[in-house]
C-alpha cells in the first residue's frame, strides 16, 4: 500500500514527503499562497484489501496508515478496557450502542480474540436490532461507526488535525487560502469551529500560541461547499464531503 501511494504521489507532484498533517511539513515554505488538506481516506485503502479498513472483506484488523508505527486495531481491541473502548466508539464514531459493543468485545476476547474484520462485523451485527440490518446505505450498516472510530483512534487522526489547525493559518501569505476537505461530522466540526475562531475572534488571546487578531481572516462560503447530485452519482463516496476555506486578508 505504501509503495502504491508513493508511486501515485510521484506521478502527480515532483516533491512530497511521508507524514501527517500535524507534523507541519510547510514550516520552511511560508508564507504560502495555498494549503490544501484532504482528510479523506484513499479509495485504495478500502479497495486493496490489506489492513482491514473495510468490512467488505475479511482481513486482519490493522487499520494503521503506516504499518511501521503505532499499534494495530486488533491490538487496541485486545488491550483496551471496556470503558475506554466505549469512549472511543462513542466519541470517534458517534456510536449510540458503544457500551454494548464494547462489552461484547471484552467478553468475547476472553476466549476468542477479535483479530479480523469479519469477527468485529459479526459482533456489531449481533448487537444492532434487526431493522438496521436491512438498511443498504453504508452509513446505516451496523459496523460503519465502529470501524471509523477504530481507524481514527489507531492513527490519531483528530489529534493531528487539531495540531494542523493551530499552525496552518499562520503560514498563509496575505490573500492566501487554507482549504480543508472533510468526510465526516467529527472532523468537519473541528474545522468549522477553528475557522470561525480565526475569522470572528473579538480580541487577542494572551494565552494563545498564535498571533492572529480580529480581522486577519475571513471565511469563503461560510457554510462550506458540498458535492451536487451529479458528482455524487459519479462518485458515491463523495456524498459526505464538505470543503471549507479560510482566507488571510491582512
Amino acid at each position: 500500500m505504501l509503495k502504491l501511494a508513493r508511486e501515485i504521489a510521484g506521478e502527480l507532484i515532483t516533491e512530497y514527503r511521508q507524514g501527517n498533517f500535524g507534523e507541519n511539513p510547510f514550516r520552511d515554505k511560508a508564507p504560502l499562497a495555498f494549503i490544501f488538506f484532504d482528510l479523506g481516506i484513499s479509495s485504495a485503502h478500502f479497495d486493496f484489501f490489506e489492513r482491514g479498513f473495510s468490512f467488505r472483506f475479511d482481513q486482519p484488523l490493522d487499520m494503521r496508515m503506516n504499518a511501521q508505527s503505532g499499534i494495530s486495531a486488533a491490538r487496541l481491541l485486545a488491550t483496551t478496557d471496556e470503558k475506554e473502548l466505549a469512549r472511543i466508539f462513542f466519541e470517534y464514531g458517534e456510536e449510540k450502542l458503544s457500551r454494548r459493543i464494547a462489552r461484547e468485545i471484552v467478553e468475547r476476547r476472553m476466549t476468542d480474540p477479535v483479530l479480523t474484520t469479519r469477527q468485529l462485523t459479526e459482533i456489531c451485527e449481533r448487537i444492532y436490532p434487526p431493522r438496521y440490518k436491512a438498511k443498504g446505505h453504508a452509513d446505516r450498516y451496523p459496523a460503519t461507526r465502529v470501524f471509523q472510530a477504530l481507524r481514527i483512534a489507531v492513527n490519531g487522526e483528530l489529534d493531528a488535525l487539531n495540531t494542523a489547525l493551530a499552525f496552518a493559518p499562520d503560514l498563509l501569505a496575505v490573500g492566501g487560502r487554507l482549504a480543508i476537505l472533510t468526510f465526516h461530522s467529527l472532523e468537519d466540526r473541528l474545522v468549522k469551529h477553528a475557522f470561525r475562531k480565526r475569522a470572528f475572534v473579538e480580541q487577542q488571546d494572551p494565552t494563545a500560541k498564535s498571533n492572529f487578531a480580529a480581522g486577519d481572516f475571513k471565511l469563503i462560503e461560510p457554510g462550506g461547499i458540498v458535492p451536487d447530485e451529479k458528482e455524487i452519482a459519479q462518485n458515491p463516496r463523495a456524498r459526505s464531503a464538505r470543503l471549507r476555506i479560510l482566507e488571510r486578508v491582512k
